[in-house]
């Protein structure tokens, strides 16, 4: 029996070196080719080490051809570090099939099914055709919990499961376009089977996959400084930036536009356009732009953008810029601080009073006809904070006895909240006293007049009680303490936080992973956004290796994609065009069309995942992308005499024009840049035929040609 259980270890050690003998080296060469063959009749993959073997393969009438993607093992035990293991190969003659185990219990399982098949062929008088452990293929090395170690690189495995249990086609594979390549087709992506000898592109793939879950885009500068200085540090860098980017502090400008206010070229200022810089949200945007194509605050101001998509304002209604970025500022202030506070500020900002009708909502009197507005109470628990229904700490829906879900509150708990919320109006021009009702002004924070305060008893969800006869700011305050307090509010938020940075459809488990850091940061601080984020990133369902779990990862929304695209190419941009192109992709920036934001967070896809993005996705805005990506690479964007500043956008070519002397680096540098180096084999190979076309005549025609399908690839626009 050929049960490696059984064998002493001087027979390991001299079947050790019969094997390194047969690799085609001598006794003493520490590694082989584990060289792979194709069956395209049978569909099955092969692999071997053996010289006797790869000879007879080579030499086969049956099909057998090599793929060239080759991995290296090590030949013997001796040479192999000291926790390698035995590769052993299994063959099943009657489906041809051939598997391949280094792990504990997958060597256990199939020599536990020779041995009970050749009992049962003995006991029937048969030849026995079942599974047959055939040899050692070399040593490898098994994963930990951290990946694999220094010096050696993942062997991911692969399984047709579209075949029969029995002749199910695995593949071992080493390179993640291949790997990409299967999940493609359809096969089941089981990750890493273990560790082989060589150089491992896990790490700087999933320094890629950071940067596009952490910043706007990654270049080459900035890839380089990860390397350097470590996933971890660097996210602990930009949890604390030495440089913060902000929003203009704009002028006071009248609510209502001035006749003479006009966008006519001013004599004494060409770059001012009084109708545009004052009553559209235009400069806000290129400060937007701006920041996030140069800022060294990327996390920062991604979890800003996250935030206040959250927490929706929108220049729809409120079309003022000096009043918006004083809005929007909350969220650069507070990404790394406490929710509680994002909370208060948001709550009391006369920009979101004024769009979900806080302000100058009085007590209710039936006598008059007043009641209390409910807007903003509804919102801030149903889209703020705590949901509709309530949760599980994992983000799934608690349910009743007949299996419905339970709400998190009721009518009468959004008409006692909104009489909590009475009282509060605009400061007055010049920081006058407050009075009743005034006009809409943007430049402090709301202030309450307590004689249109509701102060009787509130009762709140879950039956808590605000009491009588507390002032506007207490009630206010004893109200917000009771909702970010509610077990709902960690799973709520943390879901969306993930979807927004990582992918738009958790786990239960990661999404309870982030819920508890909400709740509790370490220290006893609950709505700890810093320890939030940080706990986001370094999840292992957003770090370590390639992504291909069914529902992993998310359409990437348009502003990051046009950003992303705009950075990673390594151009020159001032923001304007791409002001322009967010209205033509449906994510016009700081215009969300409602409340809800652009998209829900529960935009169900075809193929019952999550996936927010797709709620403004469909084949026109397929096409609008692929518009934006040959706009970026093949056209001239000229500067715009009437913006300050404006550069226009366009390529610096000169990287991509030498690289386009090699097609396939070219190809390779634009996959890692914008796939996380997983651009699959097959869309690989294809760009490289249509880049080598005899059409295009010169290095800048190939480079676009390759950037133009690059940027437009599904890998390109799904973070995985």
């Amino acid at each position: 029996m050929n049960s490696h259980s059984r064998w002493s270890p001087a027979l390991v050690r001299h079947w050790a070196l019969l094997v390194a003998l047969s690799f085609g080296s001598s006794a003493f060469a520490q590694t082989a080719d584990l060289v792979e063959y194709f069956n395209p009749t049978t569909k099955a993959y092969f692999r071997t080490a053996n010289s006797i073997d790869i000879a007879s393969a080579d030499a086969s009438a049956s099909g057998w051809s090599r793929t060239g993607a080759n991995f290296k093992v090590w030949t013997s035990q001796s040479v192999a570090p000291v926790d390698a293991v035995p590769l052993y190969r299994f063959f099943e003659p009657a489906s041809n099939t051939y598997f391949y185990a280094a792990r504990t219990n997958e060597v256990t399982y199939f020599n536990a099914l020779e041995t009970r098949g050749r009992a049962e062929a003995t006991a029937a008088g048969s030849a026995y055709t079942g599974w047959t452990q055939q040899r050692i293929e070399g040593y490898v090395t098994l994963a930990t919990s951290a990946g694999c170690g220094a010096g050696t690189q993942p062997i991911y495995r692969s399984i047709d499961t579209k075949q029969s249990f029995k002749s199910f086609s695995r593949r071992l594979v080493s390179r993640l376009p291949v790997y990409q390549d299967m999940a493609d087709a359809s096969w089941w992506s089981e990750g890493i089977n273990f560790c082989a000898p060589g150089t491992s592109t896990a790490q700087l793939s999933d320094i890629h996959r950071l940067l596009r879950q952490a910043s706007f885009g990654a270049n080459d500068a900035l890839v380089a400084k990860v390397q350097a200085m470590g996933v971890n540090a660097w996210v602990e860098e930009q949890l604390n930036p030495p440089v913060k980017s902000s929003y203009p502090v704009l002028p006071f400008v009248a609510t209502n536009q001035p006749t003479d206010c006009t966008n006519n070229v001013s004599t004494t200022n060409p770059t001012y356009r009084c109708q545009r810089d004052n009553y559209t949200l235009f400069p806000l945007q290129m400060t937007f732009m701006q920041n996030a194509l140069k800022g060294e605050d990327q996390l920062r101001q991604r979890v800003a953008f996250a935030l206040s998509q959250i927490l929706v304002t929108s220049g729809v209604d409120i079309r003022l810029p000096y009043a918006m970025s004083r809005y929007q500022q909350i969220f650069l202030d507070n990404a790394f601080g406490n929710y509680r506070d994002i909370l208060k500020e948001v709550t009391l900002s006369p920009v979101m009073g004024d769009y979900l009708n806080m302000a100058n909502s009085n007590k209710p009197d039936p006598a008059r006809g007043i009641s209390a507005n409910e807007n903003y109470a509804r919102e801030i628990m149903q889209l703020f904070s705590v949901g509709l229904y309530k949760l599980n700490i994992d983000g799934t829906f608690q349910r009743d006895a007949s299996g419905a879900p339970i709400p998190t509150y009721s009518q009468t708990t959004v008409e006692n909240l909104a009489r909590v919320f009475t009282g509060w109006t605009y400061a007055n021009f010049g920081g006058a006293p407050a009075t009743r009702n005034n006009a809409a002004y943007y430049e402090y924070p709301m202030v309450a007049v307590e004689s249109n305060h509701d102060t009787t008893s509130k009762t709140l969800m879950d039956g808590f009680v605000v009491p009588a006869g507390q002032t506007a700011a207490k009630d206010l305050d004893t109200a917000l303490d009771h909702i970010f307090n509610h077990p709902n509010v960690g799973p709520f938020i943390g879901r969306q936080l993930i979807q927004r940075l990582v992918g738009g459809d958790p786990t239960p488990a990661y999404v309870a992973r982030v819920a508890a850091v909400f709740n509790n940061n370490g220290s006893g601080v609950r709505g700890d956004l810093r320890a939030v984020v940080r706990a986001i990133l370094l999840d292992p369902e957003a770090r370590g290796e390639i992504k291909t779990a069914f529902g992993a990862g998310n359409l990437t929304e348009p502003i990051i994609f046009m950003l992303r695209a705009i950075r990673g190419l390594g151009a020159t941009a001032d923001g304007q065009d791409t002001i322009l192109q967010s209205n033509a992709l449906s994510q016009p920036l700081f215009y969300a069309p409602t409340v809800f934001n652009y998209f829900s967070p529960d935009v169900m896809t075809a193929t019952g995942k999550n996936g927010p993005e797709f709620g403004i996705y469909n084949s026109a805005m397929a096409f609008a992308r692929a518009n934006f990506v040959s706009r970026l690479v093949y056209s001239t964007i000229n500067a715009d005499g009437s913006v300050a500043g404006s550069t226009g956008t366009f390529v610096n070519w000169a990287p991509w024009d030498a690289l386009a002397a090699t097609p396939a680096a070219l190809v390779d540098k634009l996959s890692w840049t914008f796939a996380n180096g997983a651009l699959s084999d097959s869309a690989q190979k294809r760009i490289v035929a249509a880049v080598n076309s005899p059409t295009l005549t010169s290095a800048r025609t190939r480079a676009q040609m390759a950037m133009y399908l690059v940027l437009t690839s599904a890998q390109a626009n799904v973070n995985r």
